[in-house]
């Protein structure tokens, strides 16, 4: 027998432009040359508001450009929708000498990413994000993702656009609601990387400005990518209860509101496990008030569903359930070998049963008490 073994290398460069040009010169401008095509695939929202401006501008490069505006909702980042998108391209002959250019928010980037990642082994693609979550998590670290019918993002590669675009502008028109999603998520960055993003975050909080707006924005994406190159799932804080929330509630709680309160009762978890002290999760949930970020959970949530999404989740074994915990700000648990701390999911029923009894902020309807733009504590 004769052994081999070669090792494979792939270097990757993302360029990322954060502008507040309301005109939005660079969608007219940027060097198109390589390209014979644009394929624009926007989410429908976008599409109402932005849409017109966004093709004429890219009608001043001269290329045939074709557009697919998609719904912008949970299922349209599915194996049911996939083949919609595919079909697409295909009946088009889109091919390698062609740019995909994906807008939207994060559900729309996740599949567009995705289907190019699949597509003829990999399309050229740009992401021009227009919300926060995009801006600072879904087009910052190649993740590309698909739902299936029982597991949230089951299905992904890594694959990176070219370039990504992001323009405060589009979030002059987003509602405070969905401003939350995406500053949760800043929110998570900050505290498993990144003390000067926490004090960007407030400090946008306080002025509201564009200066401070992009501030937090490049921060908050060079944390992700700071925290990727560590493991592909290292930034998952909140993440394994909260998408196990999102699932049960038939994604009627949205993200960003999952993750906040899954981030909870991770802290919950650690400090009944001995990694941390109760005083360090009354600061966390002070500083998540002061945010207006979501703390609320469903008191009627079930342990043992809630269990059942969780082995579910990517970075779960056969046996155990794995967690990204902190053992304190910009401190994530670790281990030599492993970013996650491995829970029995009896232990977990178990836990799950306790929080749910005694948690001061456990309600009964809970996805109809947080779709507000401003949650209050009592």
């Amino acid at each position: 027998m004769e052994r081999e073994s070669v090792t494979y290398t792939r270097t990757e460069s993302i360029e990322f432009l954060i502008d507040d040009d309301p005109e939005m010169e660079w969608l007219s401008s940027f060097d198109s040359s390589a390209y014979d095509r644009f394929f624009v695939i926007l989410d429908e929202h976008v599409q109402q508001k932005w849409g017109d401006t966004l093709l004429k501008l890219l009608k001043e490069h001269k290329k045939p450009c074709f557009s697919c505006a998609v719904p912008a909702e949970e299922a349209t980042k599915s194996l049911a929708f996939y083949p919609r998108l595919v079909k697409f391209l295909e009946e088009r002959r889109c091919g390698l000498g062609d740019l995909v250019i994906a807008v939207g928010g994060g559900t729309v980037l996740d599949l567009v990413s995705f289907t190019c990642s699949t597509y003829m082994r990999g399309l050229p693609f740009f992401m021009v994000p227009t919300n926060l979550v995009g801006m600072v998590d879904a087009s910052s670290a190649g993740k590309t993702c698909l739902s299936t019918e029982e597991t949230k993002n089951l299905l992904g590669t890594f694959y990176y656009p070219l370039k990504v675009y992001s323009n405060v502008t589009f979030l002059e028109t987003t509602a405070p609601y969905y401003e939350r999603q995406g500053l949760s998520e800043i929110f998570k960055y900050g505290l498993l990387g990144s003390r000067p993003l926490l004090k960007a975050m407030a400090a946008y909080q306080r002025t509201r400005s564009r200066k401070d707006l992009k501030k937090m924005i490049l921060l908050g994406m060079r944390t992700r990518i700071a925290i990727r190159k560590q493991h592909p799932q290292a930034s998952n804080l909140g993440h394994t209860f909260g998408h196990a929330i999102e699932h049960l509630s038939g994604y009627e709680i949205l993200h960003g509101d999952a993750i906040t309160v899954g981030t909870v009762m991770a802290l919950y978890f650690a400090k009944e496990e001995g990694l941390i002290k109760q005083r360090f999760v009354d600061t966390i949930i002070k500083m998540m008030k002061a945010h207006r970020l979501n703390i609320f959970v469903d008191r009627g949530l079930e342990p043992e569903k809630m269990v059942d999404a969780m082995m579910r989740d990517k970075k779960s074994t056969s046996k155990k359930i794995q967690l990204v915990l902190l053992l304190g700000i910009t401190k994530p648990y670790k281990t030599p070998d492993s970013f996650f701390y491995p829970v029995d999911p009896e232990k977990m029923k178990a836990f799950l049963k306790g929080f749910l009894k005694t948690y001061p902020y456990a309600v009964y309807g809970c996805a109809q008490k947080i779709r507000m733009d401003r949650l209050t504590y009592r």
